[in-house]
């Protein structure tokens, strides 16, 4: 009997000490990753003389002059990146390595606003990616954007040029979904995840 007593006793001093120790919740910071696909340097070189060419044929900065040549996936922001950054791994170990080929330019049009890009031949490899990790989207267009966002006065100038480029034959191994994470107004590259591994 007594142990008993001595038991209850011993849990109701811890429960007292439970209640009057403060509970402090550590709050994950909120990761913001990029997941795309990186060209190789001699497409990266091809994409950063073209945005060379729209300045000085428009006369002036846009908005993604400085960015460098990618294939967008998606974008994320949450405290669960370690999570997200498994579950790609562990997706991409299904992926095949594949070529992706580039070919002349195209134009999305948004409202009063123009977007030149790269077109991507062969999508479907890129939409795979996207959907099995994603979802299904009918409106994802893989490509690599020259110009976002011009104006249609800016647009009217340099798209004749670009329109009339020859940009064909070029290519290059996709064998990896590159992620990028923010730090304060940068990104930086955080790590490649092989396919296929």
């Amino acid at each position: 009997m007594t142990q008993i007593v001595k038991d209850r006793n011993y849990l109701s001093i811890i429960k007292k000490e439970r209640i009057m120790k403060p509970i402090v919740k550590i709050q994950k910071q909120v990761q913001e990753l990029f997941f795309m696909i990186a060209p190789p340097p001699h497409i990266l070189s091809d994409v950063r003389v073209l945005k060379d060419d729209v300045h000085y044929l428009i006369g002036h900065d846009f908005s993604d002059q400085h960015a460098r040549a990618h294939i967008s996936l998606f974008h994320y922001a949450d405290e669960h990146a370690d999570e997200m950054l498994d579950f790609v791994e562990a997706k991409a170990y299904e992926f095949e390595p594949f070529n992706v080929l580039l070919k002349d330019f195209n134009v999305f049009i948004n409202g009063s606003k123009r977007t030149i890009y790269m077109d991507i031949i062969n999508k479907y490899p890129i939409r795979d990616i996207f959907e099995k990790l994603i979802k299904e989207d009918a409106n994802f267009t893989p490509h690599i954007s020259i110009a976002k966002n011009l104006t249609n006065e800016d647009f009217i100038k340099c798209w004749p040029y670009l329109k009339e480029l020859k940009y064909s034959n070029q290519h290059f191994l996709c064998d990896r979904i590159t992620v990028l994470q923010k730090n304060g107004n940068r990104w930086s590259h955080y790590k490649d995840i092989m396919f296929g591994e």
